[in-house]
């Protein structure tokens, strides 16, 4: 047996190929749900059915969203897969772009997995609730374009993460070892502090700029996390001074977010008042 029969055989072996996708035998495209990917093309078959007449005749927010989705020349072609980068980025959906590599596109997925989960052990109506349904609708679904970027370009590989607004469009950059947590909550607990830090900008329309206005918003950061903790019911992993634990009381547990908030808050100035 030649060394080219043996790598053809291989092939057939198995149907998923390109980022697990799997191959039709018949037409050799791969099926990614929303359309069809030719890998020896490098593109899609069909166009990306993105909603731009919705939002351009949508509110203000759908028009900015619009503006900055056109800002990138390499949106303008529908055809094209994961704006040409599939070394760093995936497309599990055929529409979703996940900026980082198979192993953290799957790590946002298994945090927004930990959040539904602590929301559900949560009473209705509750502030802790409330906070993690406000996140889990600011990521939304996987499979819509709804104005929220994430990638793992964090300057810092072993910082959690940052977040930005811009023209109704939010841009999470978390490090690239920001989500390797091993235990239960770690994981939720990032991805619903930068959440937050969304919700609060996309709330307010604005970055924070003053001291007082960081503080506010890594207060509500780490009450989200500690509503993650909470749900989950096990101790917080991520924090120097843990937002939850089995036991905690509300005075400390008030005490500890405090402490992270203001920490947090004299880093992202650059120095405290």
């Amino acid at each position: 047996m030649t060394l080219s029969a043996v790598n053809a055989s291989t092939v057939y072996l198995s149907p998923s190929l390109f980022t697990g996708k799997e191959r039709d035998a018949e037409s050799g495209l791969d099926n990614f749900g929303a359309r069809y990917f030719g890998s020896s093309l490098g593109r899609f078959e069909t166009a990306d059915p993105l909603p731009w007449l919705s939002w351009q005749l949508g509110n203000s927010k759908d028009r900015d969203r619009f503006t900055a989705f056109l800002g990138n020349p390499q949106n303008l072609n529908l055809y094209a897969y994961v704006l040409n980068n599939p070394l760093n980025k995936t497309d599990p959906t055929g529409m979703y772009q996940c900026a980082g590599t198979a192993e953290q596109c799957a790590a946002i997925r298994v945090g927004l997995a930990d959040i539904r989960a602590a929301a559900a052990n949560l009473k209705v109506g509750t502030s802790g609730r409330k906070a993690l349904d406000k996140v889990l609708k600011f990521y939304g679904a996987e499979n819509t374009n709804n104005g929220v970027n994430i990638n793992f370009n964090n300057h810092d590989p072993n910082a959690l993460g940052s977040t930005s607004t811009a023209h109704g469009v939010t841009t999470i950059s978390f490090g690239a070892n920001a989500l390797t947590p091993l235990g239960p909550t770690g994981k939720g607990e990032t991805v619903a502090h930068e959440g937050t830090h969304g919700v609060d900008q996309k709330t307010s329309g604005h970055m924070p700029h003053t001291f007082w206005q960081f503080y506010d918003t890594e207060y509500h950061a780490y009450q989200t996390e500690s509503a993650v903790d909470k749900g989950v019911g096990s101790a917080n992993e991520t924090d120097e001074h843990s937002v939850w634990f089995p036991g905690i009381r509300p005075q400390q547990r008030t005490t500890n977010i405090t402490k992270d908030a203001y920490s947090n808050a004299c880093a992202d100035v650059g120095g405290c008042p």
